[in-house]
């Protein structure tokens, strides 16, 4: 039992991390375009803080898992960086599928290819499924009409990096679980640094002002912070016990269950027999997947 409750801690903790995201971003108070390295910086402190503190409060690194590490901080800072610009510009909807289908499809690919590790037909069957119910969920809020070519940029960038981020993990995890706290603020860390680069190079002498926030933003994002520091050490943890592909599906599929349980009670959005029926399946394919984990 203790993965499954793990995992659905990891599930509840991520969809609260990409919710509170967005309300930092809609209440931030300065330019629009310096909220994502704002985020970014305050982020990499946060998370690099609380892995050493996961850590036991010991730092020892190997090269691999250093360059594993910066690998993934150039990934977090496009990760972020595209899914502001991506809310900005066009459908929260089609941009939250993208996202969904790189965090399945693309470790899928690498556990196959590098590990030879496949799915159970069940794991298969429950993958699709929960990859309909996705589609069920937010296929009437998909609003693609008049949206820009550099939406579908940052959308298919999206499914990169969410895909990519997973895989580095893992990597990493292979090489030596015992540094997966250490390349995790290595990652950040770095992130960090080059998020203030990119804001010391648009804003020069008025970097400061960028981090004044007023009230509700400030609050969403001190959220934000110790949501995903919480969020990628659980992660660390069932990566070591879980099969990549299955808890990346259950991770993805089950933020954007609750994403739609949010968009109808929060955002006051009609709960359509369309979206109703793609939760239902979706929770039907997540205790298949969790079932099937638990075995």
């Amino acid at each position: 039992m203790g993965p499954i409750l793990l995992i659905i801690g990891l599930v509840v903790i991520y969809s609260l991390q990409t919710l509170f995201c967005k309300f930092y971003s809609d209440n931030y108070p300065g330019k629009t375009e310096l909220s994502s390295p704002v985020l970014c910086v305050t982020q990499s402190i946060a998370i690099a803080l609380l892995s050493f503190a996961f850590a036991g409060f010991r730092f020892e690194i190997s090269l691999l898992s250093f360059v594993f590490g910066a690998l993934n901080a150039a990934v977090l800072f496009g990760y972020n960086t595209s899914l502001i610009k991506a809310g900005e510009r066009g459908s929260y909807a089609f941009m939250n599928m993208m996202m969904l289908f790189g965090g399945i499809f693309v470790p899928l690919v690498y556990t196959s290819i590098t590990i030879g590790t496949f799915p159970s037909l069940i794991q298969c069957v429950a993958i699709v499924t929960m990859i309909v119910a996705c589609l069920l969920m937010n296929i009437e809020n998909v609003k693609l009409g008049g949206a820009k070519i550099s939406y579908f940029v940052f959308c298919v960038l999206l499914f990169l990096f969410n895909g990519l981020y997973g895989v580095l993990l893992k990597a990493q995890e292979q090489h030596n679980s015992n540094e997966s706290q250490e390349m995790v603020i290595i990652s950040y860390g770095l992130m960090g640094v080059i998020a203030l680069i990119q804001l010391l190079c648009k804003e020069k002498k008025a970097t400061l002002k960028a981090f004044c926030l007023n009230k509700k933003s400030a609050i969403y994002l001190a959220l934000f912070l110790i949501i995903s520091g919480l969020a990628v050490n659980v992660l660390v943890l069932l990566l070591e016990q879980v099969d990549a592909t299955v808890l990346y599906t259950v991770d993805n599929g089950g933020v954007m269950m609750l994403s739609a349980v949010y968009s109808i009670t929060l955002f006051k959005e009609k709960a359509t027999p369309l979206k109703i029926i793609g939760i239902i399946i979706a929770i039907a394919s997540l205790c298949v997947l969790g079932y099937t984990t638990s075995v």
